[in-house]
């Protein structure tokens, strides 16, 4: 299976803690839908849009076996659904078939903070805190 990645998962240490594997990955995005940041939360979520033109830039990380699959099932919060999407890659253009974990647009009206999340503004407030806390997620796994 290939996974459209657009949040922590983004970041190496983090994709490191929670699959304990290196893939192969592309630099993507997909269209038709919409990140925010969740309310009290330092991490996104992301629900289709009204717009068909916005884009949530991300990854494709390729050909995750079952193992890891399971691992990121278990680090993704329960609200996520795991869907069907398609990426448009960067380098070299084309789309792929992968997954990703967005939620419903109703339960993300409940649960998002209405900002914008961005890597670079999770990098700047929230990474050390955050990856502190994973930290203790794995150890308890």
């Amino acid at each position: 299976m290939n996974l459209f990645a657009y949040g922590t998962l983004l970041v190496p240490e983090i994709w490191e803690l929670v699959t304990g594997c290196s893939v192969p990955e592309l630099e993507a995005e997909i269209r038709g839908f919409e990140i925010r940041r969740v309310k009290g939360g330092d991490f996104p979520v992301i629900f289709e849009s009204e717009n068909p033109d916005a884009v949530v830039p991300g990854r494709v990380f390729r050909d995750l076996n079952q193992k890891t699959i399971a691992r990121l099932d278990t680090y993704e919060d329960t609200f996520y659904e795991r869907i069907d999407v398609r990426a448009d890659l960067k380098a070299g253009g084309g789309e792929i078939e992968c997954q990703t974990y967005a939620v419903p647009v109703s339960e993300a009206m409940r649960i998002s903070a209405g900002e914008t999340w961005t890597l670079e503004w999770f990098k700047n407030h929230a990474f050390e805190a955050y990856l502190s806390r994973l930290q203790g997620w794995r150890e308890n796994e």
